[in-house]
Parts: structure tokens; sequence; C-alpha cells
């Protein structure tokens, strides 16, 4: 029984350390700051120290027009686009506009352009301010399409961009690094450490056992007898679990 119970609380033990790192793998992906260097790039540090560059400015939505909401909308992240045939002029040097019939609508110049974080979903997000309303466009790191779409709520414009230059530094020439940090997190420090010392323990072990006690063929492998009884032993500490890590004792009849 006691054999049982400590291969149970091993089994438990590498079950939370198993959620740890999954936690933390997650967590390194956590954008907590972002640093507009103009209006389609921006150096994002990470969770785990680490700095990145996002720059858009090589996808191909660099000027471009679609249909949606009744209209037809027009986006330039990057640099001021006069809008044809708006005779009125309200989407001179637009980023974003809404053309609907013979009217033009600003929904943010160029200039208007502030990066931020998407609080739902920790993603890179650009903001536009015009005299007719405001626009959102988040990125999405996609490295096989290249889609924008979008929808108008409350007079709000949110369109996603899914592109490869959503994803950061795939798109600049270099990343940039405000200061140095280690580009590996605590989890991945720890399953390098981890199969390290089973390198060390297998491999170590295959030649103690051989040169300094003869053995051959299955008897090389270190605890060779714990290691084949240990699916059972996980077995039996599963079991031992779910019955609440209670011991049932058998007795004979007199």
């Amino acid at each position: 029984e006691k054999l049982k119970m400590t291969v149970c609380l091993l089994f438990v033990s590498l079950s939370l350390l198993v959620c740890h790192l999954c936690s933390s793998a997650a967590t390194n992906l956590v954008i907590i700051g972002i640093t507009q260097t103009g209006p389609c790039s921006c150096n994002a540090e990470f969770q785990d120290g680490s700095h990145h560059v996002y720059d858009i400015s090589s996808t191909p939505w660099k000027k471009f027009a679609f249909p949606m909401d009744n209209g037809v909308w027009y986006y330039s992240p990057c640099q001021a686009y006069d809008v044809p045939n708006d005779k009125d002029g309200n989407c001179t040097a637009a980023g974003v506009c809404l053309k609907k019939g013979d009217k033009f609508y600003n929904y943010g110049k160029v200039s208007t352009a502030t990066w931020s974080i998407s609080l739902d979903v920790s993603q890179p997000m650009i903001r536009y301010s015009g005299i007719d309303g405001n626009a959102t466009v988040t990125l999405y790191c996609d490295l096989k399409d290249e889609t924008f779409t979008g929808v108008v709520i409350n007079g709000s414009a949110r369109f996603t961009l899914s592109s490869k230059c959503s994803c950061p530094d795939l798109c600049t020439a270099a990343p940039t690094a405000p200061h140095s940090a280690s580009p590996l997190s605590d989890g991945s420090v720890v399953l390098i450490i981890f199969f390290s010392l089973v390198f060390v323990y297998v491999v170590g072990g295959l030649l103690f056992l051989r040169f300094s006690r003869g053995a051959t063929g299955l008897e090389m492998i270190p605890n060779y007898h714990f290691w084949i009884s240990l699916p059972g032993l996980i077995k039996d500490g599963v079991m031992f679990l779910l019955n609440g890590c209670a011991t049932h004792a058998n007795y004979e009849k007199i």
C-alpha cells in the first residue's frame, strides 16, 4: 500500500508539473506592452520579457477596397490615400473610408493610427478616429492565407487582418530588442534540464552496468525491473487515487 501511495503521489506531482509548464508556455505568448514606431509598425513586449516587431507595411493590403455593409470600404494602413470620386474631400488622406452611394464617410486618417493591445484576444490592434466614426483593425498571425474581414457594430467598424505580416518579426528586416532578454521561457528551461538529466541517467546507467557489472542485453537498462513494472504501478496508483486513496484490507475466513 505504501508503494501504491508513492506512485499515486508521483503521478499527481507529474500531472501538476505538466499543467504548470503548459500554463507557462501559454502565458509567455501574452503581449503586455506595445510601443508604436509608425502607422503600420510597433515593438511588442511579451510576458517572458522578449521583444518582437510587428510590421504590416509588406502585406498585400497596402491599399484596397472591399464591399461590406451595403457600401465599399477603403483601407490604406501605411500611406494616406485620397479616395477617388470623393468630391467633398471627406476621405482625403484617409486611412479608413466608407463609400455609400455618392456619400463618403471618414473613419480615420492614417495620422490617427494608434497601436494598442486587444484585451479580449491579446493581439496587436490599430485604432483609427474619424469625423464619421471609429475603426479598429486587429492582427491575427496566419502563415498561409491573407484575409481581411470586418463588421460594423453601432457605427464602429471592426476589422481583422490575417496575414504572415501579422506575425511577429516575419515582415521586418531585423527584430528590435530594447533590452536583452532570454529567448527561452521558464517552461523551456525546465524541459531542457529534465531531458538532459534523463539522457545522463540512461547513457550513464548503460555504461556503468556494461563495464562495471558486465551486464548485457536488457540488463543494461538502469533499474530495468522497476521500469517494466511501472505501467502496473501507475495503474494501481490511478485506481488508488480514484478510490479516494482509501485502502481495502482483505481478510480470510477462519
